[in-house]
């Protein structure tokens, strides 16, 4: 919640200019800070992939690239928000002795400048194998400088991740035995990092480079690097124009791409155009080029706005981003491959007003190299297929009458899909609902609900139907201190993620939150 307030100040900000809203903002900040319960973020709920109604990609990752239809904000790396107390921390004790840490030092209350230090740590035991563990131990830090007209950001995160028996299937492992000691064999860990880098003017444009490093198995490229920008914005024949640009480098494997934007309003139409041309390497050269448009029609009513559009993209598959959903993969002997994505067109309709925003609208997408996790006995393995075409119906709606205050969203996918090999883990339906409700500035009430449908595990091996019922309290305590309890799994119900792993049962935990200055 306070990140789409922050960006909608953010973006007043920009389109006003600083001074204006400076005394205004800080005002209403301290008046949120104060509250502080939607510090907090909703329960996590067990998500194989997202609703595909955005131009990120839900099932295959992408190169980071520049929204299309938000405005181009420079907003400090962490957090969106000015901070009104310099030093937040928090810790959690669940079920299964899960223990989550959280401390924060942030600069406060200046848009012109953000800084700060963030130390994260987690360590979960795995409820279906006795002295499972997996943890994690991260530090982030970022700078950034803000002007009317120019500003630059540098962050970065790095940590270790380790894993104890965290492996699916590793109760079923040669020598594994629950009453001797642990073998080497079920344990592993590596080390994540990654910097991030901006610069930004007004005059000229934004430029954005990141680097990430995979400290992983031998054979896989251990480095990453990123680079994206655009230039600002210019007319032409009355269309405002926008270049964009993109390069990646991992190992032998290469992208560079360019995209260039136009888009204009003619009385109740607003028309965006494009066209993406991108070229790489992964085995071989592939090359990409596809329309990027999009017409909106807003002359009927503000909660009924038909629109079109049709995009394409050419995409690498990492290990990075892979990884992070399954972190026991098994990297293959061929380098994985680009994704190209031939088409992704959208037909429906949208609208907003009065606290609610929504979208409903029918989807088809043709990709090459869509990404697959395959089970291979105790491991997976990341492989493209080489041909899949889906055709889907999504809507997303959401409530949100004053900020704060009561909010609501609910997202819901359905798909039909034809591939030249078995999509594993892909559901044909997914269902996410998720609420918060605040009590007198005393309290937070937040719920959720995620349903998954029927789903391909392994060959001839189906997952059944699964909902997952989620709830969470917050109380503010003091001024400066909440108390927290949440709860996954109300149904205790068996959840399979990956073949053969089986996610812990009803799960909870209680917390303390707190800020120093």
């Amino acid at each position: 919640m306070r990140k789409v307030v922050g960006l909608f100040f953010w973006g007043l900000l920009m389109a006003q200019g600083w001074e204006s809203l400076k005394d205004s903002l800080l005002i209403e900040n301290e008046r949120i800070e104060t509250l502080e319960l939607d510090q907090r973020p909703f329960p996590q709920l067990p998500q194989l992939h997202r609703p595909t109604w955005s131009l990120e990609s839900a099932v295959w990752d992408s190169v980071p690239s520049f929204p299309l239809y938000k405005p181009n904000l420079i907003l400090p790396a962490r957090p969106i928000w000015t901070k009104h107390a310099p030093l937040h921390a928090s810790y959690s004790l669940g079920r299964f002795w899960t223990h989550t840490a959280m401390v924060s030092w942030g600069r406060t209350r200046d848009l012109y400048a953000d800084e700060g230090l963030s130390f994260t740590h987690r360590s979960t035991r795995v409820g279906h194998v006795r002295f499972a563990r997996w943890g994690h131990t991260h530090l982030s830090g970022w700078v950034g400088r803000y002007t009317s007209t120019r500003g630059w950001e540098i962050a970065y995160r790095g940590g270790l991740e380790k894993f104890v028996e965290y492996a699916p299937y590793s109760e079923r492992w040669v020598g594994f035995e629950e009453t001797t000691p642990l073998i080497d064999s079920l344990k592993r860990h590596y080390w994540r990092q990654e910097l991030r880098l901006l610069l930004y003017e007004h005059e000229i444009g934004a430029i954005r480079f990141v680097t990430r490093r995979l400290d992983w198995d031998t054979g896989v490229p251990e480095w990453q690097f990123i680079l994206t920008g655009e230039g600002r914005s210019f007319p032409v024949a009355g269309w405002n124009t926008r270049p964009h640009f993109g390069l990646f480098i991992e190992g032998r494997r290469f992208l560079i791409g360019t995209r260039w934007t136009a888009e204009k309003r003619i009385g109740s139409w607003h028309i965006f155009w494009g066209l993406r041309v991108a070229g790489g390497r992964d085995t071989s050269v592939k090359f990409l080029v596809a329309p990027i448009t999009k017409v909106l029609y807003s002359g009927l009513s503000s909660y009924l706005r038909p629109y079109a559009e049709v995009t394409g993209d050419l995409s690498p598959l990492t290990y990075f981003s892979a990884s992070e959903m399954n972190p026991y993969l098994r990297h293959g002997l061929r380098p994985l491959p680009l994704s190209r994505e031939w088409l992704n067109a959208q037909v429906g309709i949208q609208g907003q007003g009065a606290g609610w925003d929504y979208r409903l609208a029918g989807e088809y997408r043709l990709i090459q190299g869509a990404l697959s996790y395959v089970p291979q006995g105790a491991n997976f393995s990341v492989e493209g297929i080489p041909s899949f075409q889906s055709l889907g119906v999504m809507t997303w709606v959401s409530y949100s009458p004053v900020i704060p205050g009561p909010y609501a969203e609910m997202r819901a996918v359905y798909r039909t899909w034809r591939s030249s090999r078995e999509y594993y883990s892909l559901p044909p339906w997914e269902l996410w609902i998720r609420s918060s409700y605040p009590i007198q500035d005393k309290l937070l009430l937040n719920f959720g609900l995620y349903g998954i449908g029927t789903r391909l595990l392994a060959p001839q091996v189906q997952a059944a139907p699964y909902v997952d019922i989620s709830w969470g309290v917050q109380v503010r305590v003091m001024s400066f201190m909440s108390i927290f309890a949440e709860m996954n799994n109300l149904l205790n119900r068996r959840f399979y993620r990956w073949y053969g792993y089986v996610e812990r049962p009803m799960d909870f935990w209680f917390g303390i939150w707190t800020k120093v200055g």
